[in-house]
């Protein structure tokens, strides 16, 4: 049987593999109740909300583990379909979420086989790269590394809010109506970032059109003057519930003391102080929070695998090619040697063209590599999270050859990027 819903297999004597099927109630029922278990009530809502509402509802698979002894689910895990623009290339990626094991089930390896289950169905159905939103550390021994930007944290005193009057902008709920000018507007800022989402219509509404206010999803706001529409916002409880999630494009000064203003009246009666606000660090509204004497106090980020490199490397060949063709490289013709210590990836450059991508597996001989960086600190290079420089100040056996580090550089420069869920 192929690796689609129903799929099911035996691990051992006391436990089976499954991919959860679309209409069996019982089995997602069984699923929802674990992750409640192990995460809590609050993501009740949320589970129910992606399996009825996800915009690509029929490629979201549950992955779980049973035990024939208790005919109970005891470990799942989920993936979710993403589509992220990497400069001029769409590539397919998938979220890995609600990950969980009944406390009694750890440590037996339940959640290494189904992630075995999960990377072969990444293969068999072209996700490059899977992500993951999780707790800090754990998902390392799974090959992931923190390389995409995700939260930022700011304190701001509410006292520090400007006053002035701003009757003339109003703030309003989102409609079906303002769905062009969001994604108009989305588009816009977004082609400004190397990594970013690819919405359709079902994503623009998925995303922006839930209406829920709550610690997982955020309302989405327009910002209007004389009844014509300037800006737009989005604004939730933070995933833990402690602040408020703002996420904002392009904006002027005064929508974003405006935007402020809002977060005031709603923040005051629980924090009369300080509030703690999630606020990307490169927007306008993040500029006038640290101006007004706000401070970045922490941050977070995607964690990120990439199972087969070579297949990577083979889909953003145009923009490696681009970049050379860009740089004083131009006509380049060599063999372009990169390692993780544990494989090397040739590059095989025919006039600024890659013309063949090749794998050897085995430890680096001394001379032999143009670029060594160990294990998935690599993806931080190559997703263009951290340039060479700043990963060799913390990473000593992070190597370059002298004479490669330019080229290293151009291929591989650091990026801005902005990438999201659809919920």
């Amino acid at each position: 049987m192929g690796l689609v819903k129903g799929y099911q297999r035996k691990v051992n004597q006391q436990f089976s593999i499954h991919i959860a099927e679309n209409n069996k109630k019982e089995e997602l029922q069984q699923i929802l109740e674990l992750n409640v278990n192990v995460h809590g009530e609050s993501v009740r809502d949320y589970i129910n909300h992606i399996v009825i509402n996800h915009p690509r509802k029929e490629d979201v698979l549950f992955l779980y583990i049973k035990d024939s002894n208790s005919n109970k689910i005891v470990s799942s895990i989920s993936l979710m379909p993403l589509e992220w623009r990497f400069g001029s290339t769409t590539i397919p990626v998938c979220e890995m979420g609600f990950v969980g094991t009944l406390e009694k089930y750890r440590g037996k390896g339940l959640i290494v086989e189904l992630n075995n289950l999960y990377e072969r169905i990444m293969a068999e159905t072209g996700y490059i790269i899977s992500v993951i939103r999780g707790i800090p550390y754990y998902y390392r021994k799974l090959g992931y590394e923190f390389a995409i930007p995700l939260d930022h944290r700011m304190l701001l005193s509410l006292s520090k809010i400007p006053l002035e009057d701003l009757n003339f902008l109003e703030i309003r709920k989102a409609n079906s109506d303002d769905i062009n000018f969001i994604a108009n507007n989305y588009n816009k800022f977004y082609d400004n970032y190397f990594i970013s989402n690819v919405l359709d219509r079902d994503c623009y509404i998925s995303k922006f059109f839930n209406d829920y206010f709550n610690e997982f999803k955020a309302s989405t706001y327009i910002i209007e003057t004389g009844g014509k529409s300037i800006a737009y916002f989005t604004f939730g409880k933070t995933y833990e519930n402690l602040g408020y999630d703002i996420k904002t494009l392009h904006i002027n000064r005064e929508c974003s003391i405006k935007i402020l203003q809002f977060t005031k009246e709603i923040a005051r009666i629980e924090n009369p102080d300080k509030v703690d606000l999630a606020v990307r660090e490169d927007t306008d509204l993040a500029e006038l929070i640290c101006e007004l004497g706000g401070v970045t106090y922490d941050s977070y980020g995607w964690q990120v695998k990439i199972p087969n490199l070579k297949v990577y490397f083979k889909k953003i060949k145009p923009i490696l090619e681009d970049r050379i063709h860009n740089s004083d490289f131009k006509g380049l013709t060599q063999d372009l040697i990169i390692s993780n210590y544990t494989t090397s990836y040739i590059l095989s450059f025919n006039n600024g063209q890659i013309c063949d991508i090749k794998m050897e597996k085995g430890y680096p001989t001394e001379i032999s590599c143009d670029l060594k960086l160990p294990g998935s600190t690599l993806f931080k290079l190559i997703l263009g999270d951290r340039s060479f420089k700043e990963l060799k100040h913390i990473i000593k056996d992070a190597l370059v050859k002298h004479e490669s580090r330019e080229l290293i550089d151009v291929l591989f420069p650091k990026e801005n990027s902005y990438s999201d869920t659809y919920y």
